[in-house]
């Protein structure tokens, strides 16, 4: 099924007010919920906070709409110094997107430092184990009836390594789990190949056959390296992965959709916050046009 998504917030951690929200997104005629697990208690010194788990699972019995999440935005199986929680973290993600129903859980391919990949041996041991724990873990979200969506990234500072997404459709077609493929998150293809004076559209046709989820958002594909007080001033600037309703910043989304394979299911779900409310109706119609065509 093709479907369109909106990603919910969960401001200081009250679940509850995830509610009302969903009941918006319906009558916005949304597909689905994505669900920031990051931004609520439900997880806790690696342990699952059952009390947190059931209001969650509450609010959704009842909605009648499809469900995904996005898991702890610091998971990073490139850390060597802690690998372990990140590994625990993630086994705690998958749980708890198979308790409430989710189809796809969001998690972030790994990131390391230039001089960690400038040392190719390092970095592709690097490598070898994040593949290793992901086939794992494969196993394990297909026990919990899940499908771990792997998602790329761009570097967060200049000191930092955020594989392409050609290295990301690679490793991930190589470890061939029926439970692993890709969340392509296309503002973020867009900044770190504009970084790395690499082909946009050449480096994400290869994470497009995997990639059955779609965040999308526009933004100018600058790397933010210049302070800005807050987001909204970023903005002015064009800096940063800013989150912005399509239009707004220069992606060529249309090029993307004409030249890229897809899966059959696919689910193009909005990262747009809230200050955007008015306009997502629109960027849904959009989103519904675009479906039409792929």
């Amino acid at each position: 099924m093709k479907k369109v998504g909106l990603t919910a917030e969960c401001t200081n951690g009250n679940i509850a007010s995830l509610a009302s929200q969903i009941d918006h997104f319906k009558s916005l005629g949304i597909d689905s919920v994505e669900i920031r697990l990051y931004e609520t208690d439900i997880i806790c010194g690696k342990k699952i906070i059952s009390s947190e788990l059931d209001i969650l699972i509450n609010i959704l019995d009842n909605k009648d709409i499809a469900k995904t999440v996005h898991g702890e935005l610091s998971v990073n199986l490139l850390d060597s110094e802690y690998f372990d929680d990140h590994k625990e973290i993630l086994k705690k993600d998958i749980e708890v997107s198979g308790a409430i129903g989710a189809t796809h859980l969001v998690t972030h391919f790994g990131q390391t430092t230039n001089t960690i990949f400038d040392d190719q041996t390092a970095y592709n041991d690097l490598l070898t184990r994040q593949s290793d724990c992901y086939a794992e873990m494969g196993e394990y979200a297909k026990r919990h009836g899940v499908v771990l969506a792997i998602e790329n990234l761009f570097p967060f500072t200049v000191k930092n390594y955020a594989p392409m997404p050609s290295e990301i459709g690679a490793q991930l077609k190589k470890i061939n789990h029926p439970n692993i493929k890709c969340c392509l998150d296309i503002s973020h293809a867009y900044i770190n190949c504009t970084y790395r004076n690499a082909h946009f559209i050449d480096e994400v046709k290869h994470m497009g056959p995997l990639a059955e989820h779609i965040h999308m958002h526009d933004s100018f594909g600058i790397l933010q390296q210049m302070w800005t007080y807050m987001e909204s001033e970023a903005s002015s600037y064009g800096f940063g992965d800013l989150h912005l309703p399509l239009g707004w910043g220069d992606i060529p989304f249309a090029k993307v959709f004409e030249s890229l394979e897809f899966p059959e299911n696919i689910n193009l779900n909005f990262e747009l916050p809230s200050r955007y409310e008015k306009y997502w109706q629109q960027n849904i119609i959009e989103a519904r046009q675009i479906l039409e065509k792929i």
